[in-house]
């Protein structure tokens, strides 16, 4: 069992060293990231429409 306590306090003080970012970043970064999913999810969204089109014409 030190094993196991060694390692969650080797992971604890890892944890500590990492750089948070803070409010405005994480929210900047949040919407961002949405943004660029909508609009790819859009652009398949689009694609795939015209391509069902294109297909019913020839079949």
């Amino acid at each position: 069992m030190t094993w196991l306590r060694e390692y969650i306090q080797e992971v604890i003080a890892e944890m500590r060293k990492v750089s948070w970012p803070s409010r405005d970043e994480l929210v900047s970064s949040t919407l961002i990231t949405l943004l660029g999913t909508v609009m790819i999810s859009g652009f398949i969204f689009v694609a795939d429409q015209v391509v069902s089109t294109i297909m019913g014409f020839i079949y």
